[in-house]
């Protein structure tokens, strides 16, 4: 049995434009067990999301830095070498961050340069990060906390097993958490690398995406 899900936000409750899905709006109200947000965005950013979509105070922010269980935050990793990093890279890549006074753990970076030359660069050169692409941003964060280690700290919050968890999303920063969840469910504008590894693939895209899963869900009984 399914007691709680673990939901990324953009992508899956949002259209393409980052707006929130009337669709998905209506798939949260069916929904009779918590609703755990899991989302690369800020602590402040996700706390309000939470009381305008009416799901749980219990989230995951900044891909697993930190978590909140109800008014309760703790931080799960550190900046520090995120800011290193970022000033070695920056001096050889055209790297852009977005405004990160909001942010505890990690470094936000507009989508316009090689990640994955990045990516190399960072392991060529053995530093304690990684990065990230979530779609709608790239992430530089302490190496080791995603959004898993993340869903482990809230399972333990809530008293809950890792199996009675399921996990959806649309970018592979969400596969570390479908790795642990009990089920897990992508929208149908995934990438492959996601849909690979998923239980269940959505059809529909973005929020529509979203309620096609809680109606899948609710139809295989897994409630």
């Amino acid at each position: 049995m399914i007691l709680a899900l673990a939901v990324d936000i953009d992508g899956t409750l949002t259209d393409q434009g980052r707006v929130v899905c009337s669709s998905s709006l209506q798939a949260l109200r069916r929904l009779k067990v918590p609703v755990v947000l899991t989302t690369g965005n800020t602590h402040c950013f996700t706390r309000t999301a939470t009381v305008m979509l009416g799901t749980t105070r219990t989230f995951i922010a900044e891909n697993g830095g930190v978590v909140a269980h109800q008014d309760e935050v703790e931080i799960l990793a550190s900046r520090e070498a995120c800011e290193r990093a970022y000033q070695d890279l920056s001096r050889i890549f055209a790297l852009k961050r977005y405004d990160s006074r909001y942010r505890f753990t990690d470094i936000a970076l507009h989508r316009d340069f090689d990640v994955r030359a990045v990516s190399r660069y960072i392991e060529e050169k053995g530093l304690p990060v990684e990065i990230i692409d979530a779609t709608f941003a790239a992430h530089l964060k302490e190496k080791g906390v995603d959004k898993g280690t993340g869903l482990v700290r809230i399972a333990e919050r809530m008293g809950l097993g890792l199996k009675e968890f399921a996990a959806v999303g649309d970018s592979l920063s969400d596969i570390p958490m479908f790795q642990l969840a009990g089920f897990s469910a992508c929208v149908g504008n995934s990438p492959p690398g996601l849909k690979a590894v998923s239980d269940y693939v959505a059809a529909a895209e973005y929020g529509d995406g979203f309620a096609e899963i809680v109606e899948h869900m609710i139809s295989e009984k897994m409630f």
